[in-house]
């Protein structure tokens, strides 16, 4: 179910920690141990976003590739792709 409340409010603890709501946490399927990447904006605002899956878990399940494009083959894939549309 995602999380869709708005704005949340919490806390720095004296040790520097912050605590997730409930809802936040359960919405981004967060779980202890559960990496989180931070940035701070060019507005200077905080932005996390969960670091749900390693790389490697990602393409783990995908299928062989049965052939490799040059790059002028991609290139010309994105032409025609383009030209139908499709982009």
């Amino acid at each position: 179910m995602p999380y869709n409340a708005g704005m949340f409010v919490t806390t720095l603890s004296t040790k520097g920690q912050l605590t997730l709501p409930r809802a936040v946490r359960e919405a981004l399927r967060l779980e202890p141990g559960s990496k989180i990447r931070g940035s701070v904006d060019a507005s200077g605002r905080l932005v996390l976003v969960p670091d749900l899956y390693e790389p490697s878990e990602l393409f783990a399940n995908r299928p062989k590739v049965k052939r490799q494009l040059s790059v002028a083959e991609m290139d010309a894939a994105v032409v025609r792709g383009a030209k139908r549309g499709h982009l």
